[in-house]
């Protein structure tokens, strides 16, 4: 009777072992968590754009045309090699 108590406090101690060794291995996995964030990152700022734009409602266009244009003057400081 001694030796099957022994033996049933055994496999569950290892059991347990077992268990907290998996569980430590799974908590200290972090792949995936640097996707995570950016798509975050990427729905805040994409949210913010949304708002922007529509507190301005209309009055963008002049502040676009001169993004455009600055834009514009880059790449083609940059295609005659200035």
């Amino acid at each position: 009777m001694k030796k099957l108590i022994g033996n049933a406090i055994e496999k569950v101690n290892n059991g347990m072992s077992a268990l907290l060794t998996r569980t430590k291995a799974s908590v200290s996995n972090e792949k995936g968590v640097s996707t995570i964030e950016w798509v975050g990152l990427a729905a805040v700022i994409v949210a913010l754009m949304f708002t922007v734009a529509g507190a301005m409602d209309g009055q963008g266009e002049g502040l676009a045309g001169a993004i455009v244009g600055k834009i514009s003057e880059m790449i083609q400081s940059i295609n005659s090699g200035n």
